[in-house]
């Protein structure tokens, strides 16, 4: 009678229950400082349907279709990104995630306009590069870093913002600034994601950033990327004559800052702190702090 049960609930879910988990859809959210940036910075006008409808593509789509396309062939046993106990992947998954990859990116064409339509497409082309076997990004560290922190931070900062410009030649000098910081200040989070799988990553063959560079060394690089990337950031607020900023940003990421210290101190007296629970917390404190400070400004 249970197994009855679990086999309608599955068909009406469309997706088995191990499907949907594999998409990771709340851990999606982290990534959503990027689009927060990107609105913080454009002019909406009448368009506010349109911003809405780019949030769901990137965030219930294409960053899901990308995760669960990972999940499908790295197949992992122990805790990943916004899972702390992965289900057995099946056949579903790999079929979910062309469905949502499907998805994104017809919308983005129909919907959004042909701009944002290419980044979708190159996202989705690069995210199954990064996890496929025979091209397999995630082995090179530096390779794999590179992709995800450009591809997710200035790339879809752009593609957001140019969608809502009338002269994007012109504002895509002027916003090179505050793209090229999110590479930095976003890209310096994605070692920190992998400080918890290096046993996982090893067995696998997956040479990654944060195994490359040891726990002290990802939490020191993570570090100097956020530096970078506040440099930046003020540096493009500076231009544009926004001072208030200069105190306004630490004021939001001292929570972020005050955690990390904190993590990173326990990790150096004890590596048994370098986990899944501890990482997920510094996840949801920077988004959080992330998303607030550019909905503020």
């Amino acid at each position: 009678m249970l197994l009855k049960n679990e086999e309608y609930t599955q068909k009406f879910l469309f997706f088995s229950k191990s499907t949907w988990v594999h998409l990771r859809i709340p851990y999606s959210l982290c990534l959503s400082p990027v689009f927060f940036f990107s609105f913080s910075e454009i002019n909406v006008g009448n368009n506010e349907e349109k911003l809405f409808l780019i949030f769901i593509i990137l965030h219930l789509f294409l960053y899901p279709a990308s995760q669960a396309y990972n999940s499908y062939y790295d197949n992992d046993s122990q805790s990943i990104g916004g899972v702390e106990e992965p289900p057995k992947v099946n056949k579903d998954l790999l079929l979910t995630s062309y469905i949502f990859d499907c998805l994104a990116i017809s919308l983005s064409l129909f919907y959004i306009g042909y701009l944002f339509f290419m980044a979708t497409l190159v996202c989705s082309i690069l995210s199954k590069a990064y996890s496929h076997p025979r091209i397999r990004l995630k082995k090179n560290p530096f390779l794999s870093w590179l992709t995800v922190s450009i591809f997710q931070g200035p790339f879809i900062y752009l593609a957001i913002f140019l969608s809502f410009s009338s002269s994007w030649p012109i504002d895509l000098k002027q916003q090179w600034p505050a793209a090229l910081s999110t590479a930095f200040l976003f890209g310096g989070a994605y070692p920190m994601t992998q400080i918890f799988q290096h046993e996982e990553d090893r067995k696998r063959g997956d040479e990654t950033l944060s195994l490359k560079l040891g726990i002290k060394g990802t939490f020191l690089f993570s570090a100097m990327s956020f530096l970078i990337g506040t440099l930046l950031l003020f540096y493009y607020q500076f231009i544009n004559k926004k001072f208030e900023v200069f105190y306004i940003f630490p004021l939001f990421m001292l929570p972020t800052f005050i955690y990390f210290s904190y993590w990173f101190f326990l990790c150096l007296r004890n590596e048994s702190e370098v986990n899944f629970r501890n990482c997920m917390k510094l996840n949801i404190i920077s988004t959080l702090c992330f998303c607030s400070f550019f909905i503020f400004i």
